[in-house]
């Protein structure tokens, strides 16, 4: 069995993962590459819509092009290969919330009944709900479902603008559709970048925690960015398809190489749950396990239709606390309920930890307060037409540099962009009780929220951590025996070693939580999770280690590992 395996063998708190730093995750700002480009491409995917309805006359609408532009965010890194699919259906998905919005906003004016504010809660909660389960059972990270809740929200309101429905979500479409041409632009130039990119990154921060390993100080983080830039690099080829389509590539080599030099550098450190990267196996005279591409959409999605998935405890959360906070706003008679379900969406979306959840919390909070001040003053300025598309176009680029760094600082310039997209629906309204009102909606969502993260689901921290588990043994058990029958080269088997590479990284993320939501119970089975671990990337290793066409060896030593599991 690999050392790495053998790291913790007694249920003691001290050799669980370090916990996590509140105030240095508050206000870290680590190191995602630049992001200056992607800034311009999502200025411009708003801008140039925006600039052409201008000239048309069309100022109200020119700003509605904005919540499509937010499509480029998701293509981001991406390669070209996929970029345009996911841009195209975060597009639809931006254009079907806008729509749903605007019905709402239009058949059921939320300033004049009460009615319409809780009809307004239900679809936005809705939403968020269906949104995050999606994003978490698809691990799609960052940006998530929020960008979708938040314009949905603003569509609700541009009715009181005088612009109907339909020609909100005709603007909101034209803005996907620049920004999908916005995103592929670069493509003309240079096709292979982003995952040529991606692998240079892993180089990097593979080589600087090599050269930190023995400080303390600086060997933590150095790891943590090492592993994360490997973890992605591999996602990068897989969604270029081209490790399916030329093992050998030399950017396949280049990553394989990088990957090995991680684990060297890692070996004899206790393991870090959170990444892949930390589990590969390096043994004499064979390479490093190539990470397989993630299984099927319909796969991930029904594997997460279950009570103790994280998706599921995520869903349900944003869930209850996006209802309640929103009808607290309703019966308070705050002008925008919608805020308040926006503020509990964006903590909670992600699934967080709670140590980090409440750091994502403080983030909305102190993010929004600052935001709500930069929009009151920009708003008493009274910008219009081309200056004020201007000033949305250097908040969308000032969100893509930080949103993938800071929360915080990302906020404190979505707020003010989202208030001044809606703004034309608040006619002479006074710009700082505006933005109290609005500061006052962002806490009772933030405050719903925390509850929901330490009431509903107390203990799921502990019930997903051993529901993966149970589903890596498994599809462990379903790999031995399907390898008593075909090679393990064989595309069946190549099928069912790409699930036991998935559950693996499931239970180490389920691990992560339950390190930080519940230390002294996560000591109590870190023995049997790791052991768990130990049989699936060992049979993974096997696997690997196999020449085309042969049978894996002491498969009956396997079969009596899973069984004792």
């Amino acid at each position: 069995m690999p050392a790495y395996h053998l790291m913790v063998t007694a249920r003691d708190p001290s050799a669980l993962p370090p916990r996590h730093r509140r105030r240095s995750l508050f206000v870290a700002l680590p190191s995602v590459g630049p992001r200056w480009p992607g800034g311009l491409r999502s200025a411009a995917a708003f801008g140039v819509p925006a600039l052409a309805l201008l000239a048309g006359g069309f100022q109200t609408e020119a700003l509605l092009t904005a919540a499509g532009g937010f499509a480029v965010v998701y293509g981001e890194g991406r390669p070209f290969r996929s970029r345009w699919s996911v841009v195209l259906l975060a597009g639809l998905a931006l254009v079907l919330s806008a729509t749903a919005g605007g019905l709402v906003g239009q058949y059921a004016d939320p300033r004049d009944t009460v009615l319409g504010a809780v009809l307004v809660v239900v679809v936005l909660t809705a939403l968020g709900t269906v949104a995050t389960f999606v994003v978490d059972a698809l691990r799609l990270g960052p940006p998530g479902a929020f960008f979708f809740v938040l314009t949905c929200a603003i569509a609700t309101v541009v009715p009181q603008a005088g612009v109907s429905a339909v020609v909100n979500s005709v603007c909101v479409a034209l803005g996907a559709v620049w920004a999908l041409l916005v995103s592929m632009a670069p493509a003309v130039r240079d096709f292979s970048k982003p995952e040529r990119d991606a692998v240079v990154a892993a180089e990097r921060t593979v080589s600087a925690f090599a050269a930190a390993r023995d400080e303390a100080d600086t060997a933590v983080a150095a790891r943590h960015r090492a592993a994360v830039s490997v973890d992605k690099a591999w996602s990068a080829l897989h969604d270029a398809r081209i490790p399916a389509r030329r093992i050998d590539d030399p950017l396949v080599l280049r990553l394989r190489a990088a990957h090995l030099e991680f684990a060297r550098t890692v070996d004899g450190l206790p393991p870090d749950p959170q990444h892949v990267s930390d589990a590969v196996h390096v043994e004499p005279g064979t390479r490093p396990t190539v990470p397989m591409a993630r299984p099927s959409v319909t796969f991930r999605l029904v594997r997460a239709l279950d009570r103790d998935s994280h998706a599921t405890t995520t869903a349900m959360r944003v869930l209850c606390a996006s209802s309640v906070a929103g009808l607290i706003a309703v019966v308070v008679g705050l002008g925008r309920p919608d805020w308040a379900v926006i503020g509990a969406v964006l903590v909670l979306q992600q699934g967080l930890d709670r140590p980090r959840g409440t750091v994502r919390a403080l983030h909305r909070l102190v993010g929004t307060a600052a935001g709500v001040v930069l929009f009151a003053v920009v708003f008493s300025l009274s910008p219009s037409g081309v200056v004020l598309v201007l000033v949305l176009m250097a908040l969308q680029f000032l969100i893509e540099l930080f949103i993938a760094r800071n929360y915080g600082i990302a906020v404190m310039f979505i707020t003010p962009l989202a208030l001044l997209i809606g703004g034309a629906s608040h006619p002479g309204a006074q710009a700082w009780p505006l933005a109290w009102e609005r500061f006052v909606e962002t806490c009772i969502g933030v405050a719903c929220a925390l509850a929901a993260m330490w009431v509903v689901g107390r203990h799921a921290h502990r019930r997903c951590l051993t529901w993966c588990d149970a589903r890596v043994m498994a599809a462990s058990s379903d790999l031995v025996d399907l390898l008593h029958r075909v090679a393990p080269s064989d595309d069946a088997a190549m099928t069912v070693r790409r699930d036991v590479q998935f559950e693996l990284v499931g239970a180490a993320l389920a691990a992560e939580h339950a390190v930080s939501d519940d230390r002294e119970w996560a000591a109590t089975v870190w023995p049997s999770h790791l052991a768990v671990d130990a049989i699936g990337y060992d049979l993974l290793a096997a696997c690997s280690r196999t020449p085309d066409g042969a049978t894996v060896d002491d498969l009956g030593t396997f079969r009596a590992r899973t069984v004792d599991g």
